[in-house]
C-alpha cells in the first residue's frame, strides 16, 4: 500500500507542476516527480524479492512475465501524445510516466532470472500470490480450473471471490503438476485438471 500511495503522490506531482501550476521551477519539479514515478514503480516491483510467508509448501518463478496491458497502453499513449493530441510539445513528459511500470518490469525480468524469487505459497488450505497486490485465496472454495491455451494461464475460480490467474510458463513443469495436486486435493468441490492442460515434460534422453 506505501508504494501505491508514493507512486499516487509521483503522479499527482508531475500533473500538478507540468500541467496546472505553471512557475519558474515547473521544469524541475516536472523532471523530479517524473523521475519519482520510475523509482517507485521499480521499487514496488523489487519490494516482491524481499516479501516472506509463512507457508507449507512454496513454488520459484523461473521468470518475470511483462505485462503485455501495461506495454499496450505505454505505446498506446506514447502514440496518442506525439501523433494526435495538440498539446504534445505540454505534455511529452507524460510519456515517460506511462512507460514507469512496463520499464520496472522489463528491468525485473532480468532480476527474475538471476535471482528467481518464491512468489507462490501455500500455507493450509491458503493460496498466496506475491504480486504488487498481495492475493490471498482459500482453496476449499475452489470451484473449477481451467486453462487458457493461448496465455498459458491456469484461471482459478471461487465461489466467494474473483478467479485469479497462474501463469504456467513462470514455473518449472513439475511444479505446477504438483500445485494442480494439491488444488484438487484441498478444495472441496469436484475440480480437475482441465483436458486441454498438455505439459511439456522435456525428454530425458
Amino acid at each position: 500500500m506505501k508504494y501505491f500511495i508514493a507512486f499516487l503522490i509521483s503522479l499527482i506531482g508531475v500533473f500538478v507542476f507540468g500541467t496546472i501550476l505553471k512557475t519558474e521551477y515547473s521544469l524541475v519539479l516536472k523532471i523530479i516527480f517524473t523521475s519519482l514515478t520510475f523509482i517507485v514503480a521499480f521499487l514496488w516491483e523489487y519490494s516482491l524479492l524481499n516479501k516472506k510467508f509463512d507457508s507449507d509448501i512454496k513454488f520459484r518463478s523461473q521468470k518475470k512475465t511483462i505485462s503485455l496491458y501495461d506495454f499496450g497502453m505505454g505505446i498506446f499513449w506514447t502514440l496518442y501524445i506525439l501523433l494526435l493530441s495538440d498539446s504534445r510539445e505540454t505534455l511529452s513528459y507524460l510519456i515517460f510516466v506511462f512507460w514507469a511500470i512496463p520499464f520496472s518490469e522489463f528491468i525485473m525480468w532480468f532480476i527474475y532470472k538471476k535471482q528467481k524469487p518464491y512468489t507462490l505459497f501455500i500455507k493450509g488450505n491458503e493460496l498466496i500470490l506475491n504480486r504488487r497486490w498481495i492475493v490471498k485465496r482459500n482453496l476449499t472454495e475452489l470451484s473449477q480450473i481451467q486453462y487458457d491455451r493461448f496465455s498459458k494461464n491456469l484461471k482459478l475460480h471461487f465461489i466467494t471471490k474473483r478467479e485469479i490467474s497462474i501463469k504456467t510458463t513462470e514455473y518449472k513443469t513439475y511444479e505446477i503438476q504438483k500445485l494442480l495436486e494439491i488444488l484438487i486435493e484441498k478444495s472441496e468441490h469436484n475440480v480437475f485438471v482441465p483436458n486441454n492442460y498438455e505439459p511439456k515434460i522435456k525428454n530425458s534422453c
